[in-house]
């Protein structure tokens, strides 16, 4: 059972709640990435808690990222009232996601809603086509990503509209995808408060940048 009461997705203008890990790209300095994204749930009216958070370049406005870097909690298995439970989803769908968003990205503004619903499904479609194969190593390349000094396996995929990657960090999920990846997989694991912190800061140098 997914968590499917009180479930909200969008841009946090706070993180004094944060109560999961961030993945921070390490390509770039701390003070160089935004929240891009963030997305919170619920089981059955129980207390909320934080899915993920998406980082990006500080200030990026206009077109389609040149990466971002999204956590997903690792949340177990949380009991509903109709007897059911959620499930961390595989990393296979984490995969799948991660080349959904990136070919969202690429949508571009004004077309009519019906050919905007036609890329959406064929972006999903690719999606899970893709994600499936994350055991070929013909549709994914197995590298490493550094976390902290800590190797941790990383599947790459390249595309022509661009990349996407996910490793399974333990506590987290790490996607990555863009127009171009970085030349080095290097990131740390920040616990909620230097997260908060790193991200707070950067937020505040994002509203004294302003509109590009």
């Amino acid at each position: 059972m997914a968590p499917t009461s009180g479930y909200t997705r969008g841009v946090t203008t706070s993180l004094a709640d944060l109560d999961m890990p961030v993945v921070l790209p390490r390509w770039v300095s701390s003070g160089a990435v935004e929240v891009v994204a963030s997305s919170r749930g619920r089981v059955d009216g129980g207390p909320g808690y934080w899915d993920d958070v998406s980082l990006g370049p500080l200030g990026h406005r206009g077109g389609p990222r040149p990466w971002t870097v999204r956590t997903l909690a690792r949340r177990g298995c949380r009991p509903g009232a109709d007897g059911g439970w959620t499930v961390d989803p595989p990393l296979d769908r984490a995969a799948a996601t991660a080349v959904v968003e990136l070919m969202l990205q690429q949508i571009p503004t004004g077309l009519p809603a019906d050919d905007v619903r036609a890329m959406v499904d064929q972006a999903g479609d690719t999606g899970d086509r893709v994600g499936r194969r994350l055991a070929d190593p013909r549709t994914w390349q197995r590298t490493q990503a550094d976390v902290d000094g800590h190797a941790f396996v990383l599947w790459f995929h390249r595309r022509p509209e661009g990349f996407a990657a996910v490793a399974d960090l333990g506590l987290a999920v790490l996607l990555v995808h863009g127009q171009v990846p970085p030349d080095v997989w290097v990131f740390s694991l920040a616990w909620p408060d230097q997260a908060r912190a790193v991200l707070d800061r950067s937020r505040r140098a994002g509203q004294r940048i302003g509109p590009a």
